[in-house]
């Protein structure tokens, strides 16, 4: 039975940076699976076919030999962390995630596809050596050290298991999902242990590697307040060697205690910087790499490469269940044949030249194994009357009523979020047409989350969500139990309970895919989120630059990004 987790982290307002990177190295060090995102985006025109034209992974690929060795990177984020460990309840965010990409890794990296693979740098092997119930064995690396030079050990896994599963108190972890389903931690010598788990999960692959050393894991204090300004010890090919406020720069350098191949590159520079700004800085040659929506892609064009992955975002009409008219499933459903999905997703990626992809699940994207292929359904308009005369509606002067009175709904719009707004209005039009009415308010964007999605005041609500490489654990708190903090439906179907457990145990992908098809098919008879368009990443790339780029999951290996030997 899956247990009620604590979180920490707060909804904000994400500005996406390299995404494939950034999610990543949330997802591998087992904090946050999925994220709500307010959309930057602006929506215009492009493709509505669902196809696989997109790649999963666009960077400009190099062997080492083929890569220059030295030079620096000039990269860019657009907040400053306020604390610098990327478990601690502060520390959870993004950019802090992205900005210490470099200097982590763990015992599994993740493919394109969102598949994993041992990593030798950290791990000699990671395997499961039984399922029920389910244990992992893992053997370290002999030569891991941290960056003080001690070796990473089992003890460390042992205390960073008790800290993230809430056994330390004092300690503010960002969430302890997943690490509270750990039975236990069995050293065998100082390189081997033994992770038995209490129930199974297909995840757990995100819990199975320490990302701080015993001594943090240990101390409150250091746990919470060492790293305000300072970085958490590297473990990877680079290290964090200044952090400068005032000029809004992180500089990471070569780990000198790196024990596997020699990084290409020799400094990675992080500028601070707001989207606009960081735009203007690649016209001016300032950054090397810059993802673009459609508000900067122009002022950048010619001047570098453009990149165009296949995205981890999806956009979706979330309604709720729980209250008013949408507490009858026919009005829900009508709502789902009504809406036009095709021109929804024909809309995402305009003015940055990119195929907008209609989302066709709830739970895996297209680069997934499992995602339907085929097209978004056209709006159903004489389908989704029938099911309003079905809930009681009769329809006069082109409007659905019901003992007299207007179908009403309410559909709030954060400010100053372009793709939102763009969306609400297709949204309005599309129910116009089977008599109902929708109101958009608009409230302030900064609370939007906290004064408006979570205390669920609103009959419908649109903004993006996030996938991971672990589909199902990242789906699932979105519709169960009712009192998950992501869970904005207002409902929790009782039927899908033992679906969404069996997906979630299921540690074969194959069939895994098999389960998530049928809860696919129940969620959408459900109609609670309505799934509308894949978001694709774009980025900007200096000519030259190789093994780093757009991506939906794959995981830059840092030892290898760089500049083409050959760049002029």
């Amino acid at each position: 039975m899956h247990r009620l987790r604590v979180v920490y982290y707060m909804h904000r307002t994400l500005f996406r940076i390299g995404f494939g990177v950034l999610a990543l190295a949330v997802v591998v060090a087992g904090v946050l699976g999925g994220r709500v995102l307010l959309d930057r985006m602006d929506d215009g025109e492009g493709g509505g076919r669902v196809s696989r034209a997109l790649p999963a992974t666009a960077w400009v690929k190099a062997p080492p030999a083929q890569v220059r060795d030295g030079g620096t990177l000039r990269l860019a984020v657009a907040s400053l962390p306020s604390n610098f460990n990327p478990v601690q309840a502060d520390g959870a965010t993004p950019d802090a995630a992205t900005l210490l990409g470099p200097t982590t890794g763990g015992a599994v990296r993740i493919t394109a596809d969102g598949g994993w693979t041992v990593d030798r740098d950290y791990a000699r092997s990671v395997r499961v050596v039984e399922e029920d119930p389910l244990t992992v064995e893992v053997e370290l690396n002999t030569k891991a050290v941290w960056e003080g030079g001690s070796s990473i050990t089992a003890a460390d896994m042992v205390a960073f298991w008790r800290a993230m599963s809430g056994q330390v108190p004092g300690l503010q972890v960002a969430s302890t999902d997943g690490w509270d389903d750990i039975e236990s931690v069995e050293p065998d010598g100082d390189f081997r242990y033994t992770i038995t788990f209490d129930e199974q999960r297909s995840d757990w692959p995100k819990y199975v590697y320490p990302r701080l050393a015993e001594n943090v894991s240990t101390s409150p204090q250091l746990f919470n307040e060492g790293f305000r300004d300072k970085a958490v010890s590297s473990n990877g090919p680079f290290t964090v060697s200044s952090i400068d406020e005032k000029t809004g720069t992180v500089e990471e350098t070569r780990n000198p205690k790196w024990w596997g191949a020699k990084p290409k590159l020799e400094r990675i520079v992080w500028r601070i910087a707001t989207p606009q700004v960081q735009a203007a800085a690649f016209v001016a040659g300032e950054l090397d790499v810059v993802r673009v929506d459609s508000s900067t892609y122009r002022s950048v064009t010619g001047k570098g490469s453009v990149q165009r992955a296949s995205g981890s975002e999806w956009t979706h009409l979330t309604l709720n269940g729980g209250r008013g008219p949408l507490r009858d499933v026919d009005v829900r459903r009508a709502v789902a044949k009504a809406l036009d999905r095709p021109a929804a997703a024909a809309s995402v990626g305009a003015g940055v030249n990119a195929p907008g992809l209609p989302m066709l699940s709830h739970v895996l994207l297209p680069v997934q194994p499992g995602y339907p292929e085929g097209k978004a359904p056209k709006p159903d308009r004489k389908g989704a009357e029938a099911l309003l005369l079905k809930a009681g509606y009769t329809f006069e002067n082109g409007k659905a009523l019901k003992k007299g009175r207007p179908l009403t709904l309410t559909m709030p719009v954060p400010s100053e979020t372009p793709t939102a707004t763009a969306r609400a209005r297709r949204i309005v039009t599309d129910l116009a047409k089977i008599g109902i009415t929708v109101e958009t308010p608009t409230v302030d964007g900064e609370t939007f989350f906290a004064g408006t999605v979570v205390p669920l005041d609103f009959d419908l609500v649109t903004f993006t969500w996030s996938g991971s490489p672990f589909p199902v654990e990242t789906a699932e708190p979105r519709f169960r139990p009712i009192d998950s903090p992501q869970n904005y439906t207002g409902v929790t179907p009782k039927s899908l309970n033992p679906l969404w457990s069996d997906a979630s145990e299921e540690l074969d992908r194959e069939k895994q895919a098999a389960l998530v098809k049928k809860l696919d098919g129940r969620l959408d008879d459900a109609a609670v989120v309505l799934p509308l368009a894949v978001v694709p990443t774009v980025m900007v790339v200096r000519p030259g630059v190789v093994n780093y780029g757009a991506a939906t999951f794959e995981q830059p290996d840092y030892t290898r990004a760089g500049f083409s030997a050959t760049r002029d």
